[in-house]
């Protein structure tokens, strides 16, 4: 998951929001969007682990997880 490996990255390298947005060349929002994601229940998470990774079609969109951080 995106946002697992971003918030280690964070951590581990003791970076801002910013300094992250700038390495990987994508804007600040973003890397809100994604790390937002990481605050999901725990449960939710593992649902979104499961699917795996996949990068060749997209098995869940942006407004479905939209759905999960409403509730």
């Amino acid at each position: 998951m995106v946002a697992m490996e971003l918030n280690d990255e964070l951590v581990r390298d003791d970076l801002t929001r910013k300094q992250l947005a700038e390495r990987h060349r994508i804007s600040s929002d973003r890397v809100t969007q994604w790390l937002c994601l990481w605050k999901l229940p725990e449960e939710d998470k593992e649902r979104i682990l499961a699917l795996g990774d996949n990068w060749e079609r997209q098995v869940v969109t942006e407004r479905e997880l939209r759905k999960l951080r409403r509730n």
